[in-house]
């Protein structure tokens, strides 16, 4: 069940498609406002070396002109601002690849492939636990074993996959930014651009690293034979490397955005999804020890036990339960 991979590669692929036409559509919009900003530019400092109004140097005349060369290059060519963006944005996903490559031993190379491995981990787990588990406790038990499973590949895909889409994203917006340099008021514009793109572009490191460490620890963690497996208290040390490794995800952006001086804004998507499926979380434990009395309470007054009075009202329900049928039945009988 490669859920994971399969978005990831969808996400992949779909911006590798757009990339180049999306850019040359936009290129080719802004195209005239750079030449005519170009011509500005020029006739403005040639002004001004008349008049003298600001001093310039033939190091601040060479810069402009490099500069104005620069942009026209760029914008024109896909190709050309490739070479540069691509490198930005995949050398640190392909130094996280060498980072997951050396955390596992060699055991995992591809970091899409390692998550779906420890997603598919996680749902055998909660498997064996409906299944060896008793009716009630077994399956909810196995409910929130799912919800775990789910909120780590809810995360893991919305830390990457949004990084990724930003990446793409901001390459249809890369001829804006680099027109941007032209005029000193606009450039700044530009150095967040280039900050938000190392932002995004540390994402995938990040995500190598804390699923390099995840992994790791449940191959050590999760028994090579299930069939003992009947209730999550056997395999608390497991949930325990789950929900860390969820939150050492969750703690990505930040880090990221921390790493780049930027903010890339998908702290808040984390933790709301972290937030909701603890939620879920605690509602299904709830519902677990709420049967769970129930049952007691029904099993106690089966085999003629009473009743504490400070009891739970899920227990004195359990009781009253089968007290009902126990006299129901007896009316039968008469």
């Amino acid at each position: 069940m490669a859920v994971i991979k399969t978005l990831l590669d969808t996400i992949d692929s779909t911006m590798a498609e757009i990339g180049s036409g999306a850019y040359d559509t936009v290129a080719a919009s802004v195209l005239p406002v750079v030449q005519v900003s170009s011509i500005l530019v020029i006739i403005l400092t040639g002004i001004n070396l008349l008049i003298q109004a600001i001093p310039m140097s033939l190091q601040n005349g060479v810069s402009l002109v490099v500069r104005l060369g620069a942009v026209v290059a760029f914008i024109s060519s896909f190709s050309n601002f490739n070479s540069v963006y691509g490198v930005l944005t995949q050398a640190p996903s392909e130094i996280g690849a060498i980072v997951l490559n050396e955390i596992t031993a060699g055991e995992i190379t591809d970091l899409y492939g390692g998550l779906d491995d420890l997603y598919g981990r996680s749902l055998d787990v909660g498997d064996a636990i409906a299944q060896n588990g008793s009716w009630v406790a077994g399956a909810i038990s196995g409910v929130v074993m799912f919800l775990i499973s789910a909120l780590m590949a809810v995360v893991s895909v919305i830390m990457i996959g949004s990084a990724k889409l930003m990446i793409g994203v901001l390459i249809i917006l890369g001829p804006v930014a680099i027109a941007c340099t032209l005029f000193k008021q606009s450039a700044p514009i530009f150095e967040a651009y280039v900050k938000l793109a190392l932002g995004f572009a540390f994402v995938p490191l990040l995500a190598a690293a804390m699923a390099g460490f995840t992994i790791v620890a449940s191959f050590e963690i999760v028994p090579d034979n299930l069939e003992n497996v009947s209730s999550i208290g056997d395999l608390t040390n497991f949930i325990v490397i789950m929900l860390l490794g969820t939150g050492l995800m969750a703690m990505i952006p930040s880090t990221a955005s921390s790493l780049a001086q930027t903010g890339i804004g998908l702290a808040a998507a984390a933790a709301a999804t972290f937030s909701a499926a603890s939620r879920g979380a605690r509602l299904a434990t709830g519902t677990a020890k709420t049967a769970g009395r129930f049952a007691g309470g029904a099993i106690s007054a089966g085999t003629g036990k009473s009743t504490a009075a400070n009891a739970p009202i899920s227990t004195k329900a359990g009781a009253a339960t089968v007290n009902t049928v126990a006299f129901l039945a007896s009316r039968l009988k008469k």
